[in-house]
């Protein structure tokens, strides 16, 4: 069954918009690096599994392998390991903003190095989405204490996003080249955490698992589908609708965190969550519902 786009759209926003709360349950006995690694490792272990049941080839030209490592490091490795790694300083509200910012480095990247033309809508929708998201969690921007701490991690998350947005990019390159994202991006998760791990065991970091109901949960849920399915329905997505448009749903899935907040956490709404939740659907709606033959609409 082929899903169409509002429906990839919808499905990737729904299910990150959840992992940034269960993400919390990775945070503990386990560092952060390693948790990253196990994740991917899984993840990447089951998509190629449903290569092989689907009979989707997993041969590959050794410079698809090369693209694969570059987007495991990047976005299944590099990326994470820093976000992890700044959730132990900065709250979800204030990494969600930053990582919304991939809208603009998707759209320039696909320019510069994918040849795409830079279109002014999705810019501009960006910029209108990113307003109404950095005024949703405005009180803890506000609250944000500048320490040394804080500075290093929120370059961490820069760094992060750079990352992530450069692995978008490759998988834009091999999908328009005509290989499956299955197995591209099932060895790009292996290889991803191969490196993650291979990294931690250098930097003296134990390979060590919780076999806690919260820690074993929460990793299951992060496999089967914020990764998973996750990517899945979010690369499918980017290689039908571009770099610039997919990373709409970066902005469009802190707003579902925020409703989890409200109904879990007894999060109080007010005139300026509707004003700012007003400007990410508009920024959204900007971005994405210009007539072309890729269009979520």
């Amino acid at each position: 069954m082929t899903l169409n786009n509002p429906t990839l759209f919808a499905s990737t926003v729904l299910i990150w918009g959840t992992t940034w709360y269960v993400i919390l349950g990775q945070l503990g006995t386990v560092h952060p690096v390693v948790s990253v690694g196990w994740r991917f490792l899984a993840a990447g272990s089951i998509l190629l599994a449903i290569c092989t049941v689907r009979g989707i080839p997993m041969r590959l030209p050794l410079t698809v392998h090369g693209l694969a490592l570059l987007q495991g490091l990047t976005l299944f490795g590099i990326n994470y390991c820093l976000f992890y790694t700044a959730s132990l300083t900065l709250t979800t509200g204030l990494i969600s903003v930053i990582f919304s910012t991939m809208v603009f480095w998707n759209a320039l990247g696909a320019h510069w190095v994918l040849g795409k033309p830079l279109e002014a809508s999705v810019l501009t929708g960006g910029g209108i989405a990113i307003t109404g998201l950095a005024l949703l969690f405005l009180s803890e921007i506000e609250a944000l204490a500048w320490t040394d701490q804080t500075v290093v991690a929120l370059s961490l998350c820069v760094c992060a996003t750079l990352c992530a947005s450069a692995g978008n990019l490759i998988s834009a390159k091999t999908q328009g080249a005509g290989y499956s994202l299955w197995p591209t991006t099932g060895f790009g998760m292996l290889y991803g955490s191969i490196m993650v791990l291979i990294g931690a065991r250098l930097a003296g970091i134990p390979w060590e698992f919780d076999f806690t109901w919260l820690y074993v949960g929460s990793f299951l849920y992060l496999v089967l589908l914020g990764s998973v399915a996750g990517f899945a329905a979010y690369l499918t997505l980017l290689g039908r609708v571009g770099p610039g448009r997919v990373a709409y749903a970066t902005v469009a899935f802190p707003v579902v965190a925020m409703g989890l907040s409200v109904l879990f956490e007894n999060a109080v709404l007010d005139h300026w969550t509707a004003l700012a939740v007003a400007l990410v659907l508009l920024g959204n709606w900007l971005g994405l519902t210009r007539h072309h033959r890729n269009t979520l609409a």
